[in-house]
This record gives structure tokens, C-alpha cells and sequence, in this order.
């Protein structure tokens, strides 16, 4: 229990260790423990399909970056979201 605590306490964020001492040691808890770790299992492989090499290339770094960039100047300004709400008739 005392090696896969810190990796399910760093991924499911606000759990404490005596927290899962507490889930894992009654009736069913190991059930519970094989779950939460093939869970855990599953969000380390998609982070680490997700970063892939590109942490090691510059380039891809850069792409991320305006990709982002695009994302958020593509995104639909406070103004044209309130001109929007007032056509469709939901505020005034």
C-alpha cells in the first residue's frame, strides 16, 4: 500500500493516504484498489500518448503553443456573446 499511495494520492488530487487506507482495508477494498489503479493505469498512458516525444522537440513545442494560440483568438468575445443572448431573447 505504501508504494501505490503517493501515485494515487499525485493523480486523484485532494486524496489523503489515511484516505485510502480507509477505502482499501475494508470488505471489497482491494476490488476498489485494483479499479482506482487500472484507472490510474489509464490516465498515465493518455498523458503520456498526449506528450509524447514533443516534450524533447522544440518544434512540436512551438506548434502546441500556436495551436493554442489559434484555440483561444478563435473563441467568441464577452461582446458578441451578450449581442447573441440579446437576440435570441434570454436577457434584455
Amino acid at each position: 500500500m505504501s508504494k501505490v499511495a503517493p501515485a494515487l494520492c499525485s493523480s486523484f488530487k485532494g486524496v489523503l493516504p489515511s484516505d485510502l487506507l480507509e477505502k482499501y482495508t475494508v470488505k471489497g477494498g482491494m476490488l476498489r484498489l485494483e479499479y482506482d489503479l487500472a484507472v490510474l493505469n489509464d490516465i498515465h498512458d493518455q498523458v503520456a500518448q498526449a506528450q509524447g516525444d514533443s516534450k524533447k522537440d522544440g518544434a512540436s513545442m512551438e506548434a502546441r503553443r500556436k495551436q493554442r494560440r489559434n484555440q483561444a483568438q478563435a473563441s467568441i468575445s464577452d461582446d458578441d456573446a451578450v449581442e447573441l443572448l440579446k437576440q435570441g431573447g434570454f436577457i434584455a
